[in-house]
C-alpha cells in the first residue's frame, strides 16, 4: 500500500509540473500576442481566439457552479 501511495504522490507531482508548464506556455503565447499584435502568427492568434471563446463561455451561472463545487470540496476536505 505504501508503494501505491508513493506512486500516486509521484504522479500528482508530475501532473502538477506539466500543468504549470502548460500555463507558463499559454502565458508566453499571450505575451507574444500583446507585444506583436496581429502580426504574431497563425498559431498565436488561434490560441488567443480559443482563449477568448473560453472566456465567453464562462457565464455567471457557470461561475456559481464552480464556486459551489469549490465550497463543497472545502467542506468535505475540512472534516
Amino acid at each position: 500500500m505504501d508503494k501505491f501511495v508513493s506512486l500516486m504522490g509521484t504522479l500528482r507531482t508530475i501532473f502538477r509540473q506539466v500543468t504549470e508548464t502548460g500555463f507558463v506556455f499559454v502565458g508566453f503565447v499571450v505575451l507574444v500576442y500583446l507585444l506583436l499584435g496581429e502580426q504574431s502568427g497563425d498559431f498565436v492568434t488561434s490560441v488567443i481566439a480559443n482563449i477568448s471563446v473560453m472566456v465567453n463561455i464562462i457565464t455567471p451561472p457557470v461561475l456559481g457552479a464552480i464556486g459551489l463545487g469549490i465550497a463543497l470540496l472545502y467542506l468535505t476536505k475540512r472534516k
